[in-house]
């Protein structure tokens, strides 16, 4: 898919990416509902990690995330390839990011119903803006007012509201 659909109905939607560029590693994510209202927003700097670590560690805390605020059915995108191939073997990841998805498929068991899809980018982009927030980050930040997201990812959530 190269463009944000939203969820199925009473099925929450988390988009998850990571990113590793020189001297800086980022994580972030939205959740959204099927309207695609935004229920919760994350995103945080990282220390030490490569870009396919980081795009684990995204959809690791989006699972963390999602489960202590009680989602019990959940879909999942990203634009990691790599990532989403994990568990079907057809990635080859080091012992990192098989711990960071093992850690992932943890959470993911606890829910009820899940789906993983693989978006490209270009369907991405609130996730990505999440990234970029994440690069001025000290530690982990939470929203659950959207009211007070970064003016760049509200901008793309209604322009994907609209298409959607």
């Amino acid at each position: 898919m190269t463009k944000w659909l939203a969820p199925n109905p009473s099925w929450p939607k988390l988009n998850f990416d990571g990113s590793a560029q020189n001297t800086w590693q980022a994580r972030g994510g939205v959740i959204h509902d099927h309207q695609g209202t935004t229920i919760a927003a994350y995103a945080s700097s990282l220390k030490n990690h490569n870009v396919t670590q980081a795009e684990g560690m995204a959809l690791l805390w989006g699972l963390k995330f999602t489960t202590a605020i009680g989602i019990r059915q959940l879909e999942i995108e990203g634009d990691s390839k790599v990532i989403m191939e994990v568990d079907s073997g057809r990635s080859v990841v080091g012992w990192k990011v098989k711990s960071i998805w093992r850690d992932a498929r943890m959470f993911m068991a606890n829910l009820d119903c899940f789906t993983v899809r693989h978006i490209f980018k270009e369907g991405n982009a609130t996730a990505h803006s999440m990234v970029v927030v994440g690069r001025l980050q000290d530690g982990l930040r939470c929203w659950r007012n959207t009211d007070l997201l970064p003016v760049i990812t509200k901008e793309i959530l209604e322009k994907e509201k609209t298409k959607s």
